[in-house]
């Protein structure tokens, strides 16, 4: 008979965990202000982006995917421009991502993407956070920050225009 109750102590607990810690799939949740209106932004490029490009291995749907990065007006001189590419705080960068162009082109729901320079933000990551997911949480993140901090990244962005153009169709 104590078996049932802590089973389900343990299964509210994990649910409970679950959707606090992985703001994407709370259904309770709204996009952030400050990336919810990303889709009237620059764009890095005038077409979303495919192929393969020596920054992005498998993720972010890898060689086969299709990929379109907005950016805010406070980052959008910075990603257009010839470089260097030092983005300034409030810089917000948004990048679709889709199975393949023809999803693109189908209309496909994206995954989405979220980087977004602060000014108190971690050091070791030059004041980044990531949001993995439109309606997701901006955070520090280990697992974003390995790949942005490899040599290839300037100032832990890959998707500035001179890299998009020389490394994805």
């Amino acid at each position: 008979m104590t078996r049932l109750p802590l089973r389900l102590a343990l299964t509210a607990i994990g649910a409970t965990a679950l959707l606090s810690g992985c703001a994407s799939i709370n259904p309770f949740s709204e996009a952030d202000p400050r990336w919810a209106d990303y889709k009237s932004w620059q764009t890095a490029t005038v077409a979303p982006t495919t192929g393969a490009s020596p920054g992005l291995g498998n993720v972010h749907k890898g060689p086969d995917g299709a990929r379109h990065v907005y950016v805010n007006a406070v980052g959008a001189p910075v990603m257009t421009g010839e470089g260097p590419y030092e983005y300034p705080a409030g810089t917000v960068i948004v990048k679709e991502q889709y199975d393949s162009l023809a999803a693109y082109q189908a209309g496909e729901t994206p995954d989405v993407t979220v980087s977004l320079k602060v000014a108190g933000g971690p050091k070791a990551r030059r004041n980044w956070q990531w949001a993995t997911g439109y309606e997701a949480e901006a955070g520090d993140s280990a697992f974003c920050s390995g790949c942005h901090s490899i040599p290839l990244a300037e100032d832990f962005v890959f998707s500035n225009a001179r890299y998009l153009a020389a490394n994805e169709k």
